[in-house]
């Protein structure tokens, strides 16, 4: 088990563990909060370089749009850097801010490199992100803190669902939350950079997905309406013919989709991780979502 932020609850703790999960340019963790502080010390003083500071946080509920009253169907996230800091000035922002921003349950932040383009990120339920060209390099780093590697990681996230959910809260501290962060830090450089969460709604078009990696989510129900089984696969769509589309998977199979674009939707950059392989799709172009229904007396 490992040492939660103050601002988050999961269903069940004991499944969880101080672990890391490498990928080819991401390694994923799970970081006992106590270690925050030193592992993001050592990044900033690892990297001589001018660091940058990131800091991503809800959009406040007044700034979001009801669908109807008190029903808001798309939560944003407002996104927040500080730019040009040298190791003395990271460090000092990591000191003023960092035990606040460790307890709090809502936020991620984080520190980067404007030249290596490495960043280390530590979000909600105690997920640590570390991207970088070569995953393989902070193995080490990572090892040096006691946390141990695995090629299946649990998160948090892996063990929620409708009846169990996990729970994020806002923490204050010495009369502060994090929300009164944007306008503390303003006047050191800190600035707000984008709102994060709308959906791009372009059309798709079948043209348009010839060549470009889709991560494709299946559903099998049987007769009665029931799921009985969820799967992923992903791969390269190779042509689209009338009768279908055509995925080169990741496997080599071949892989036929039908031809509607209905459940088709611009894949959110990203990392997206397939539960059943263990493998990790890094900005998938296209996502599409199917339900398969089993006739009756089918298995």
């Amino acid at each position: 088990m490992i040492e939660l932020k103050q601002g988050c609850r999961v269903p069940y703790p004991e499944k969880l563990f101080e672990q890391y999960e490498v990928s080819e340019r991401a390694i994923h963790a799970n970081v006992d909060a106590s270690k925050v502080m030193d592992m993001m010390r050592r990044f900033i003083k690892e990297h001589q370089e001018y660091l940058f500071f990131i800091l991503e946080l809800p959009a406040n509920q007044a700034d979001e749009t009801e669908t109807a009253p008190g029903v808001v169907d798309t939560f944003h996230t407002d996104v927040y850097f500080m730019d040009g800091l040298d190791e003395e000035h990271a460090l000092q922002m990591l000191e003023a801010a960092g035990p606040l921003l460790i307890a709090d349950g809502m936020n991620t932040f984080g520190f980067g490199g404007h030249e290596s383009h490495e960043e280390i990120l530590f979000e909600r339920y105690n997920v640590m992100r570390v991207y970088c060209a070569d995953a393989a390099t902070y193995e080490s780093f990572f090892a040096d803190f006691g946390i141990s590697k695995t090629d299946q990681l649990v998160t948090a996230w892996d063990t929620f669902d409708a009846e169990h959910p996990g729970e994020c809260k806002r923490v204050e501290m010495n009369g502060k939350t994090i929300f009164d962060i944007p306008n503390d830090f303003k006047e050191y450089g800190l600035y707000f950079y984008e709102r994060r969460g709308d959906e791009d709604t372009r059309p798709i078009t079948f043209e348009e997905l010839i060549g470009k990696v889709m991560l494709v989510g299946l559903s099998y129900l049987n007769e009665d309406g029931e799921c009985t089984e969820q799967k992923q696969v992903w791969g390269t769509v190779d042509r689209v013919e009338g009768d279908g589309i055509y995925l080169t998977l990741s496997t080599g199979e071949e892989y036929w989709l039908p031809p509607d674009l209905s459940s088709t939707k611009r894949a959110k950059p990203g990392e997206y991780k397939i539960r059943s392989t263990g493998e990790v799709v890094v900005d998938p172009d296209f996502t599409a979502t199917w339900n398969v229904t089993h006739p009756a007396g089918e298995a």
